[in-house]
């Protein structure tokens, strides 16, 4: 039942993926000479599973929310019946995440004063964001989605596609401030791009960076990437 409720996420998603792909922008040139000799291999917008969505940056996006640690948050408090949400029962409920959240406590978007049906339908939202940034990188990258619904199953390209969708909508609690976002290791970003062998011939496919970027309307934003950390790591989310 599980995975025939991940199925129906990916053919949703499928059709999700399209409109990312329509809709997101090219990214700014950051002023590198491209190699006339060089062959691009892989190298797709966004460069890294679910960094943009719509050509906005994710981290920055989800650093400007408030989130809560689920793990030993009590349920019903009020209630006779109130419970402690543990690990195991948390990375069931990530669904297509779950073996990718199974080794960390994680954090949804939530206020902390939420209901567990209300916290129960977040993680949901969060499944649904994973899933659409692996669906959408699949197809950037020309893979074939049907033959790819297990990632687990696959090579360690799919694996680390899979992996980076899941540690970015899914971020480590962080046990100082419990409110704050966690980005993703830059380990786990340099897996990404040894693993599908990303080749951008323009000294861009970077992990860690800091860059502007122009916007269609005029305006510029800055831009920045993964934690400059090895994971696992108290600071940043994945390996």
């Amino acid at each position: 039942m599980a995975f025939k409720r991940i199925g129906t996420l990916l053919l949703v998603s499928a059709v999700d993926a399209a409109k990312v792909a329509s809709q997101t922008q090219a990214p700014a040139t950051v002023g590198y000479t491209k190699d006339p000799l060089c062959i691009e291999t892989n190298c797709v917008n966004p460069l890294v599973p679910g960094l943009e969505e719509f050509g906005v940056n994710v981290f920055s996006e989800y650093e400007t929310k408030s989130w809560t640690c689920l793990e030993g948050k009590l349920t019903n408090e009020r209630a006779a019946t109130a419970a402690v949400l543990l690990r195991a029962n948390l990375s069931q409920e990530a669904g297509f995440c779950k073996d990718v959240v199974a080794d960390y406590a994680y954090a949804v978007p939530m206020a902390e004063e939420s209901t567990v049906e209300e916290t129960m339908m977040g993680v949901q939202v969060q499944q649904k964001r994973a899933v659409n940034a692996y669906v959408a990188h699949l197809t950037a990258l020309g893979r074939d989605l049907w033959h790819h619904q297990k990632p687990w199953e696959h090579d360690e390209c799919i694996q680390a596609v899979w992996k980076m969708s899941c540690y970015t909508h899914f971020p480590r609690c962080d046990e100082v401030d419990k409110e704050k976002y966690i980005r993703p290791c830059a380990s786990g970003c340099d897996s990404y791009l040894r693993h599908c062998n990303v080749n951008c011939c323009d000294e861009g496919a970077h992990c860690v960076f800091s860059h502007h970027k122009q916007l269609s309307d005029g305006s510029s934003i800055v831009d920045t990437g993964y934690v400059n950390h090895k994971g696992p790591s108290s600071l940043c989310t994945g390996m």
